[in-house]
């Protein structure tokens, strides 16, 4: 009958988990301070800096490059973004050398070749891609070909010219701003061409054709009012990012996907990159535009050609300009009394160091010692006991009225409640699973 008994006590804290409350990507050029202090009501102990090293922000694109490799469809534009992203100049010799057979009486170029009973069969989308996607390149398409082509667009701009075709919705201004973009790359746009367009209506713009407008008064300088209606497409399009994860998204891509002008949220992100790197205003938005963009990709990919043609361009537009020394060398952050230093290895980035929070404010501090130029992710950590819902870009609210209540004032089994949910959210979300057990 004899038996042992053992008593325990273990005193249970609440859950509190470790979140990240702060993070930006910037590049190392010179010393860098960043403030950095938990949040007022951290718990002590927990959390700190993290900071993490990156040579490249991912212009080595192996998976774009097999994705052209192996692509099986051939149509022009399918053949010229192709070339054009792999740089592989004897197929674009090639194209060049056929490319008459692609362009109808008017100079407008078809998707395949034409027989002489075609007639005007030729696609000003089609055309304007196509001067455009050679001019970022900076390679020419023949002389006669061009000129012809440019012609072809500019009679579409002013009217002389129509084409129709059946689309979803209305999309003539759509169309000529994107002849208006390739005919400003070879400086052929006057004032005058912009009369028929419905200026009035460009917040409902799409994203490319924001894009392509932005891209117009970038090279015409002769624009009445240039400045302001820069200042203005540019609030635009800054408007219509979703500040939320890691993806860059836009609160239009729902109706961005304008899919028979060779239009999609994947080419517009590589776009607003391209024309990002060209404007100071937006240097400090730039890497955190990449890494967002590279977060689009499915499978190492795009989604279209044309989108995987435009980010090759891109990324490599900002590989030249802020990636073009390789890194080497020593990279040492200091917060409070705590320094890490980081050899950089032959190959690869170096592991992610953690620092803790010292016991008083300091700043973080990064300096590079060596070539190159790396790319810092620093993140401030901490375990806050939450007093109120948190919210990141997605709120939910719900509420709760008695519809019939046996007993006034609380709840028993059987009564009928009405629940409420409010649902508010900074962009588009697309699907959405929502999850919301009633109490026992």
């Amino acid at each position: 009958t004899a038996k042992d008994a053992l008593t325990v006590k273990q005193a249970v804290q609440p859950a509190v988990p470790v979140r990240v409350w702060q993070s930006t990507l910037q590049q190392i050029d010179g010393p860098l301070s960043i403030p950095a202090a938990p949040p007022a009501d951290a718990l002590p102990g927990a959390g700190g800096v993290q900071a993490g090293l990156q040579r490249t922000l991912g212009t080595s694109l192996p998976g774009l490059r097999r994705w052209f490799e192996v692509y099986p469809f051939s149509c022009l534009e399918q053949r010229s973004s192709r070339a054009i992203t792999l740089r592989d100049e004897p197929r674009w010799q090639q194209i060049t050398a056929e490319v008459d057979a692609y362009l109808d009486a008017d100079g407008l170029a078809s998707y395949f070749p034409l027989r002489a009973e075609d007639g005007s069969r030729g696609s000003d989308r089609l055309t304007a891609y196509l001067l455009a996607a050679a001019h970022e390149r900076g390679w020419t398409w023949p002389d006669a070909a061009r000129e012809r082509m440019l012609q072809g667009l500019a009679a579409f701009v002013e009217g002389r010219l129509e084409r129709r075709a059946r689309a979803p919705r209305p999309d003539l201004d759509v169309r000529k701003l994107a002849a208006l973009e390739a005919l400003a790359r070879h400086g052929r746009v006057q004032p005058r061409m912009l009369g028929s367009l419905d200026m009035a209506g460009i917040g409902q713009w799409p994203t490319a054709a924001l894009l392509d407008w932005w891209s117009i008064l970038r090279r015409v300088e002769t624009l009445p009012d240039r400045a302001t209606k820069l200042e203005q497409v540019q609030n635009l399009l800054r408007a219509r990012l979703v500040q939320g994860g890691t993806t860059l998204k836009f609160s239009t891509e729902e109706s961005d996907f304008w899919w028979w002008l060779m239009d999609s949220p994947d080419g517009n992100a590589a776009r607003l990159l391209l024309a990002a790197v060209q404007t100071p205003a937006w240097k400090d938005d730039v890497p955190r535009l990449v890494a967002g963009h590279l977060a689009r990709q499915q499978r190492g990919a795009w989604l279209t050609t044309t989108a995987n043609l435009w980010s090759a361009l891109a990324l490599e537009r900002f590989s030249a300009a802020f990636e073009n020394q390789p890194v080497a060398g020593r990279t040492q952050f200091t917060l409070g009394a705590t320094t890490r230093a980081v050899d950089w290895p032959a190959s690869g980035d170096p592991p992610v160091q953690a620092l803790p929070w010292p016991a008083t404010a300091a700043p973080f501090t990064a300096q590079h010692q060596g070539s190159g130029k790396p790319w810092l992710t620093m993140q401030t950590l901490a375990a806050v006991p939450l007093k109120a819902p948190l919210a990141a870009g997605y709120r939910i609210q719900r509420s709760m009225m008695a519809v019939e209540r046996k007993v006034a004032e609380a709840w028993s089994r059987g009564d009928i409640v009405r629940v409420r949910l409010e649902i508010e959210a900074i962009g588009d979300m697309t699907w959405v699973a929502v999850q919301d057990p009633l109490p026992a």
